[in-house]
Parts: structure tokens; sequence; C-alpha cells
């Protein structure tokens, strides 16, 4: 963002969690949900803050399901983090996501921030285009590539994809 200095990771003012939801279209090839933010309307991953007493893992499936309705299993291991300014009524402020893979089973009908968000499926590729933030468009990048968060390649299944026992 123009204007903004940069900072160290360990330097966030705000740490959030989020979801990478996934899911596998009928043709077998991997897609990625979005949904808009409620200011500015930027696509983006269902994230928020931590939830006391909840793993972060749990709370990240939780946002998915009140951000876009989305149900399914959240993996435990952290996939990666990225950085992104928040904006706040008078100010600025630098977020942390510790983002964690969610393996989409079904969506609801109805759900809490439906009125407020819209929600899009998206090949890895489009979906790496639409987020504004470099470190997310990487995640998203990494994973479409059948990378982890880190860049290390997955292992294949019998069927030629990524695997790790989850999508």
């Amino acid at each position: 963002m123009e204007g903004l200095p940069l900072a160290a990771d360990d330097a966030a003012d705000l740490v959030q969690v989020g979801a990478l939801p996934l899911l596998r279209g009928e043709d077998g090839l991997l897609r990625v949900v979005l949904v808009t933010t409620r200011g500015s309307g930027r696509w983006t991953i269902p994230k928020g803050n931590p939830i006391a007493g909840l793993a972060p893992h749990k709370a990240a499936a939780r946002e998915a399901r009140e951000e876009a309705g989305l149900l399914g299993k959240a993996s435990k291991k952290l996939l990666g983090r990225y950085m992104f300014w928040k904006r706040r009524e008078d100010h600025w402020e630098l977020a942390s996501v510790d983002v964690y893979r969610f393996k989409v089973e079904s969506r609801l009908e109805t759900f809490k921030e439906q009125a407020e968000r819209a929600v899009g499926v998206f090949t890895p590729e489009e979906a790496a285009r639409l987020v504004l933030e470099p470190g997310l468009t990487s995640l998203i990048a990494a994973v479409g590539a059948g990378k982890d968060g880190k860049g290390k390649k997955k292992r294949k299944n019998a069927a030629g994809q990524a695997d790790g026992g989850e999508i």
C-alpha cells in the first residue's frame, strides 16, 4: 500500500486467524473460496480475531462459517502468515494473519454475514490475482502449485494430485 511503512513480521499491532477455503470442483480441479471485505469490498479470505478458549484453526473455521457459510475442516497445522494494513476510523494498523487450510465440505444457505459480503469461487490463479495483499497472493499461488505455505512441494497421491490428507 503506497505511503505506508514496511515492518518486520513480529511488529504487528493486531494478530488474526484466517481460513484458506479450498474445494475440488466437479472437474476435479482445486478451487479457492474468497469473500469480500465489509468496508472496501475487496476480495480476501475469511479472517478475524482469535477467540478465547478456541484453538486458532477452529477460530479460523468459525470465521469461514460466519463470513461465507462454509462448513468443513480446518487443518491444525499453520499454512502460513501474511501481513496487511487494516484501516481503522482514524488510523492504519498493521495486522498479521495466521492462515489455516480449510477443506470445504458444504455451504449453508443462510449465514451470519450473508448481507454484508459477496462469496466467490475461483481457480487459485484467479484468486491470487484478485487479492491485494502480496503475502496472501503468495500463499494462494503456492497452494495452487501444490506446495505448502513454505513453498515445499506436497507429495502426490495415486491420482497425481497434491496429497497430504487434505485439500
